[in-house]
């Protein structure tokens, strides 16, 4: 199961990051309607949830950042179309790049035992119960903001992107 967790979670961030590859640093806050979920804010999304992760499976304190993440790109922070609001795009991508590699690295030697310890977090704990739990969701998680990502690229007149998930193109 592990290995099909790491997997996953590998090809998820591959097509995040497929999807913002050709997207300029100047566009990535454009919106087409208010609420609208732009690269600058799903990168740093999911970048507050990797450092959360890295924090919750104990090989990472809490970045000093932390506080910053959560209040830019936290659940309650809705997207705004201002640019200087956000870490620049290309940051966003090296950050989220490293953190993903961080996290792969982190879930390789866990062992079964590891995986089904509850989750530390008592809010999370009451939809993800244990470690395996947290990381199936954040499989899904991602695939949901890869979803908005392509959303996004359409309305904006970005082509498609190649699915990861894909066979290699011969």
């Amino acid at each position: 199961m592990k290995d099909l967790l790491v997997w996953a979670l590998d090809h998820a961030r591959q097509q995040t990051l497929g999807l913002v590859t050709d997207v300029p640093a100047d566009r990535g806050c454009l919106r087409s309607a208010p609420g609208e979920q732009h690269p600058a804010w799903v990168l740093g999304h999911l970048l507050l949830g990797d450092t959360y992760l890295l924090a919750l499976l104990g090989v990472e304190d809490l970045s000093d950042d932390f506080p910053a993440l959560l209040r830019s790109y936290g659940p309650a922070a809705p997207p705004l179309p201002s640019i200087d609001r956000y870490d620049a795009l290309p940051t966003l991508v090296d950050r989220l790049r490293s953190a993903g590699s961080r996290r792969l690295s982190a879930i390789g030697p866990l062992a079964f035992a590891d995986l089904d310890r509850p989750t530390p977090d008592p809010a999370l704990a009451r939809a993800q119960p244990t470690i395996a739990h947290h990381l199936h969701s954040l499989v899904c998680h991602e695939g949901y903001h890869a979803g908005q990502l392509a959303a996004w690229r359409r309305t904006h007149g970005f082509p498609p992107t190649r699915w990861s998930f894909a066979p290699p193109q011969a």
